[in-house]
């Protein structure tokens, strides 16, 4: 069986998947994720940094939608960015690649992308209605993707000779295409790199991963860093005085609870350098300062008003790779999804070694695109609401006309909460007729002649006032309703046993995505969760220690340093720690598929 879950994520890759990121003040209660995907401020330190003007942020937050560009030396054999190739990989990154070093690092003598076009790869994001390119430019095995001063190491010196980074900018200059750069402070080749001394530190099993040996007050970084520091600032320079107008500067070392901070970087000041050369830019929060926008990652963030860009694959891997695609629809629900929570799609693909995309993967980027054409004003431009998110779909709103873009399963009707403004019309724009009544500001949606055979039902409702906001209160929303974790496939309520354990058979091994377990309060207990193909070789997904009335399991692999939701599995177990005769007891459990 695949290794999954804490298992693979442990064991086989790099004791971390730098799956999201949010940053927020200390008083900030309002997010349901692990400690250490919330970097948390004191006011002092937020209102002391530095931050795009809300003008600045305007462009970024009407576009909603934008390609995300990797590829690099392991695209040569088929592995997915520096996780699935560089052997060495250096603190405080754990564990090693497949690849030694003295193999992958002669692969720029093969380099040739020949079939790179950089004007028809902008015209491809026109296409697909991306307003905005975030292009790599150096990912954690420390290669070039443009002619720097810096380091030999570099795309210039292998057989394909030119600067891709100039062609691609120059290309989205000409086309108008908002231009930004993906640069990883995390270098596993600099001879210098050495953000924490390894003499000072010793493993633990969770974030930050590491921590200081006994009798050592402070982890200093290796005596060779502040070279490294003074690299990193001059690469930067070039990046951001070289190549035009940049829109976006987008960084990739994860504050992960305390793994990577700001002094490793001096991200305050590299930060504040950017904004000089690039006025107006907009730079993300991965440097371990709050940044000007939010990173959740392979999942949809929920509703909030600071700015925020999830990060998601076209297929199974960031760059280029023979896995499935995923389909129109889900694409569709996906991007809804995150413009109904107030936040921004990147979505990410590369092309092959030669330098031309996969055919598939571009006639479904188009597919996505014509459904754009058609219907993206109730999608670029708009705010999330007035309605929060919820297992139906969501709403977007402009001026004086909210749209409802209904992606779950619904029976004839919508109920939707109070709002303060008298409807004056409403029309299915997808296909089908729509009726509502609005009683004591209450609305009722007939959906019963709508179309409901197109990739998301779209429903345009016109006030009589312009709307000024969210109007019902945030509910406590499952983590599940992101369609990346599919739907129910098997729910079974009031379990009860008194041999310590409930196993579940889904009749059929399908790909799990999430386990939620519902109990009552009065029975705390603690658990282990594990799922299984066979029924007699386990793996542990999770575990919980804590009093709990519901309990939301992810169930993932790890590839790439991403998690990416769905292993396969029939069974799912449910032990209580005490094991034997304990009794365990739930009101129900929903297990979620695709």
């Amino acid at each position: 069986m695949k290794q999954i879950a804490l298992t693979l994520l442990f064991l086989a890759l790099s004791l971390m998947s730098l799956k999201a990121q949010w940053s927020i003040l200390e008083n900030d209660t309002s997010k349901k994720e692990p400690y250490y995907l919330l970097q948390k401020f004191i006011p002092q330190q937020w209102n002391s940094s530095n931050f795009a003007t809300e003008k600045d942020m305007g462009w970024f937050n009407d576009a909603r939608y934008g390609m995300f560009i990797h590829f690099g030396l392991s695209t040569y054999i088929g592995k997915d960015l520096s996780w699935g190739m560089c052997y060495t990989r250096k603190a405080p990154d754990k564990g090693h690649g497949p690849i030694a070093d003295s193999i992958w690092t002669k692969y720029p003598n093969y380099f040739e992308f020949k079939d790179f076009n950089a004007k028809k790869w902008v015209d491809i994001a026109q296409k697909a209605g991306m307003k905005y390119i975030v292009t790599i430019t150096k990912h954690h095995d420390g290669f070039h993707l443009w002619n720097t001063k810096y380091s030999e190491f570099k795309i210039t010196n292998t057989p394909f000779g030119h600067d891709y980074l100039k062609e691609i900018a120059d290309a989205c200059h000409a086309a108008g295409m908002k231009f930004g750069i993906y640069y990883s402070q995390r270098d596993w080749y600099h001879p210098d790199y050495s953000p924490v001394d390894t003499s000072l530190i010793e493993d633990i099993p969770g974030a930050p991963y590491y921590k200081a040996k006994l009798g050592v007050q402070k982890v200093v970084p290796g005596p060779n860093h502040r070279k490294y520091i003074d690299y990193q600032f001059n690469v930067v320079r070039e990046l951001c005085t070289n190549y035009g107008k940049v829109d976006i500067f987008w960084f990739d070392a994860c504050w992960w609870g305390g793994m990577f901070i700001s002094e490793m970087w001096e991200s305050e000041k590299l930060t504040r350098m950017i904004r000089t050369l690039q006025p107006g830019i907009v730079i993300n929060n991965r440097a371990s300062i709050p940044g000007d926008f939010d990173t959740p990652e392979q999942k949809i963030g929920m509703y909030q008003t600071r700015p925020w860009e999830t990060c998601v694959t076209l297929c199974g891997s960031w760059s280029w790779s023979n896995t499935p695609v995923k389909p129109a629809r889900t694409l569709v629900q996906m991007l809804t999804s995150t413009a109904c929570r107030n936040g921004n799609m990147l979505l990410s693909w590369g092309p092959k070694w030669e330098g031309a995309f996969d055919q598939e993967q571009i006639s479904r980027l188009e597919e996505v695109g014509a459904w754009l054409k058609q219907y993206g004003y109730t999608i670029y431009n708009t705010h999330g609401g007035p309605w929060y998110p919820k297992a139906w779909g969501g709403s977007t709103y402009r001026d004086n006309k909210a749209y409802l873009h209904i992606t779950g399963d619904l029976g004839k009707e919508l109920l939707l909460p109070s709002i303060n403004n008298k409807i004056v019309g409403a029309k299915c724009l997808t296909g089908g007729t729509v009726s509502y009544d609005q009683i004591g500001n209450a609305v009722t949606v007939d959906l019963e002649k709508t179309d409901k055979s197109q990739l998301s039902t779209i429903i345009e409702i016109t006030f009589g006032k312009q709307i000024t906001g969210i109007v019902n209160q945030r509910d406590n929303l499952s983590k599940f309703i992101d369609p990346v974790y599919g739907s129910i496939i098997f729910q079974k309520t009031n379990l009860l046993s008194s041999s310590g354990n409930i196993i579940v058979d889904l009749g059929q091994v399908q790909s799990i995505t999430g386990i939620d377990v519902s109990k009552s309060a009065t029975n705390p207990g603690k658990y282990i969760v594990e799922v299984s193909e066979d029924g007699d070789n386990w793996e542990k997904v999770d575990e919980n220690n804590k009093p709990f009335t519901r309990w939301e399991v992810t169930v993932a692999q790890f590839s790439a340093g991403i998690e990416l939701p769905g292993v396969q599995a029939r069974f799912v177990r449910i032990t209580h720690k005490d094991g034997g005769n304990a009794m365990v007891q739930f009101d129900r459990l929903d297990v979620y598929g695709r």
